[in-house]
């Protein structure tokens, strides 16, 4: 018999075989973990700072007079509009999207960090995912427009960017 000189044609197209095969195998992992990635709750929220001498029924008071006019329809409908979640969220209907806001729309108690420790805090906060973060960030911050309204507080100035 013969010296080998190498792979024979056979055993090189199973190589490339396994060697394409892998890279499917990895790049589908890849694209699965990203997508997994960016489908994972990532909820956004805004403590507001409360006077810790507060008492707990008052605070409980401010807490449901807040829930109860942030979830008003017509309010939830001209955020929607405002923030365009028609056509953000591929929706039928601003009414649509202000079920929607309503239904991961949350105010509770909870603690903030401020330069003088941890202070007792209400939480406005939405739920959703990591891909859609920056739109439910964009709805609180409209809804923290309204939430100084009905505290009666002069918003923070905005810093400039």
């Amino acid at each position: 018999m013969g010296v080998d000189e190498g792979l024979t044609p056979i055993m090189q197209r199973w190589i490339v075989i396994g060697v394409v095969a892998m890279m499917l195998l990895l790049g589908g992992g890849g694209f699965s973990y990203r997508t997994y990635k960016q489908h994972r709750p990532h909820p956004v929220w805004v403590p507001l700072p409360i006077n810790p001498e507060l008492s707990d029924v008052r605070r409980d008071q401010i807490i449901n007079e807040l829930k109860e006019k942030l979830s008003k329809p017509e309010l939830l409908i001209q955020v929607s509009r405002d923030v365009d979640l028609v056509k953000k969220w591929h929706l039928a209907s601003d009414e649509e999207g202000a079920r929607k806001i309503g239904e991961r729309l949350s105010v509770k108690t909870g603690d903030a960090d401020t330069p003088l420790g941890k202070v007792p805090a209400i939480h406005i906060r939405m739920e959703g995912n990591r891909k859609e973060s920056a739109v439910t960030g964009g709805i609180l911050m409209r809804l923290m427009d309204e939430v100084w309204k009905i505290l009666g507080v002069n918003p923070p100035s905005k810093k400039d960017s």
